[in-house]
């Protein structure tokens, strides 16, 4: 599958605990129900028909209901949104104004053509993946996009802090593996450090601290079931101080530890 996006097909009961995504996260639910928190928010319940929505770094955790869920999750990097448009500004890219939607017949179609092609290994099965994320993206990107909207409203609703906000996450995004500096990434968005913590957490729902450490766990789980490169080493190129330091924050976000996250991709 393309490294700009992934398509995954779900059906579980399971639990998963507070995290966060670094790319656009659109989530559709074929059967079953799910409660989902998001951030502090209160918990939204999602079923049948529904569609999720979750920008760069939304915190957001599931709650086991006893009733499986089918559902497919497609994420969607920015680069593959500049790809579509031919900018890579932060006007080009969507902003999710709501976690939650309710599909149409033609978005189902989308999805259930999705969940047809991930799980099949027919001829042309990468093609067809692309173009049905592709024109998933573009009906997204018509409707939060700034540049499709109208600006002012959009500015009122997000608040003056919304550009700076991304601007760190942009710079975490490309620096994960770099010695965290709160003063550093406070002078590239152009905000104090205090106010940049406030505004991050409450845009977030994570500390930039968090933040980038769930950047630094994503990118190992990414080297772990890919490569047959020694732990230690992963763990050092991604900046942690020692495999001990990165084996307890891998669990923690994870819960299980990098040695059996590797055992089970193969």
């Amino acid at each position: 599958m393309s490294p700009e996006f992934s398509v995954i097909h779900s059906v579980t009961t399971a639990a998963i605990p507070p995290h966060a995504h670094s790319e656009h996260v659109i989530s559709y639910y074929f059967a079953g129900c799910s409660e989902c928190r998001i951030g502090s928010k209160a918990t939204l319940e999602y079923r049948q028909g529904d569609i999720g929505l979750f920008n760069p770094g939304d915190a957001h955790e599931d709650f086991t209901t006893g009733q499986a869920r089918d559902y497919v999750v497609v994420s969607l990097k920015k680069e593959f949104f500049q790809a579509l448009v031919g900018h890579s500004g932060p006007n080009h890219l969507p902003h999710f104004r709501f976690p939650k939607l309710t599909t149409d017949p033609g978005m189902s179609r989308l999805f259930e053509g999705l969940r047809t092609e991930v799980d099949g290994q027919n001829f042309g099965r990468e093609i067809l993946l692309r173009s049905l994320v592709t024109e998933l993206s573009v009906h997204f990107l018509r409707q939060f996009t700034p540049l499709a909207l109208n600006f002012r409203e959009y500015e009122g609703n997000q608040g003056v802090a919304r550009w700076q906000v991304r601007k760190a996450l942009e710079y975490l995004q490309s620096n994960f593996n770099q010695e965290f500096s709160l003063d550093h990434i406070a002078t590239v968005a152009g905000l104090s450090k205090y106010y940049l913590e406030r505004v991050f957490k409450k845009a977030t729902g994570l500390s930039p601290h968090s933040y980038m450490l769930m950047l630094r766990v994503q990118a190992a789980q990414r080297l772990l079931a890919s490569s047959a490169r020694p732990i230690v080493d992963i763990a050092m190129d991604l900046g942690f101080s020692d495999q001990s330091h990165f084996t307890n924050v891998f669990k923690k976000l994870t819960g299980i530890t990098p040695h059996n996250y590797r055992l089970g991709s193969k």
